[in-house]
């Protein structure tokens, strides 16, 4: 019995460890845009997307690499949490607007929308992994984004960034 208990804690430890990495490096991962090696401009629609988040869920699902499940659930929840704060920046121009490679930047309309559209299909991916692992999965997915949202306060040194924690409690909660 003792031998079981042990294997379930090491189990759930090692993927709560997969979810973190993957959900640190998904909040991280749409600003590797500003690096010139990729030649694509800051808040680009190919980093600023499900794009990412959606290929490692198809290589998951085909290949069913144990802890992928996790790492995947954790990336995809990452992006979109880093894209409900990019959902609210100080002003809608230069920047904080989506830049299409070949075509520029899109308005405030069109950036809004695909920035909504794209965090709610990571978290419709997120979330569609996360029961398939259970409680230890949904403790990971709540603790991990929460840690994550703190840390986006303290970077962007807001007091309380309503509009990111609303917009990712109403699209991953009902899901939860």
């Amino acid at each position: 019995m003792l031998e079981f208990i042990d294997q379930a804690l090491l189990t759930s430890t090692i993927g709560i460890a997969c979810f973190a990495i993957g959900a640190w490096l998904g909040s991280q991962y749409p600003d590797i845009d500003r690096w010139a090696l990729l030649r694509l401009r800051h808040r680009s629609g190919v980093t600023h997307s499900f794009l990412l988040p959606s290929l490692l869920w198809l290589g998951w699902f085909l290949s069913g690499i144990q802890w992928a499940d996790w790492f995947v659930a954790g990336f995809s929840g990452g992006v979109g949490l880093h894209l409900a704060f990019d959902l609210f920046p100080e002003k809608w121009r230069g920047f904080a607007l989506i830049d299409v490679p070949k075509w520029g930047r899109c308005t405030r309309t069109v950036s809004t929308a695909w920035l909504f559209a794209n965090l709610f299909l990571c978290v419709f991916i997120s979330v569609s992994i996360v029961p398939v692992l259970g409680p230890a999965g949904i403790l990971a997915y709540i603790a991990t984004l929460a840690a994550l949202y703190l840390y986006g306060i303290m970077a962007k040194k807001e007091h309380f960034a309503a509009g990111p924690l609303l917009t990712i409690l109403t699209l991953g909660g009902d899901a939860l």
